[in-house]
């Protein structure tokens, strides 16, 4: 493989890599994003309450 064939190969793959990523990046955020951040959220109520169950009562 010559140089130029190589420079014309990188110059499809990283446009092609980049909308592919972007509609993968699209697709998450539509229909899996608020999963994620439901269980987060919950996740963090969990710790807070773990903290909070150390703090001295008054």
């Amino acid at each position: 493989m010559n140089s130029t064939s190589f420079s014309a190969l990188i110059w499809w793959l990283i446009p092609v890599v980049a909308v592919v990523s972007a509609i993968g990046y699209t697709i998450w955020v539509s229909k899996y994003k608020a999963k994620f951040d439901n269980e987060t959220n919950r996740s963090m109520n969990e710790f807070a309450k773990f903290q909070n169950s150390f703090k001295p009562k008054k």
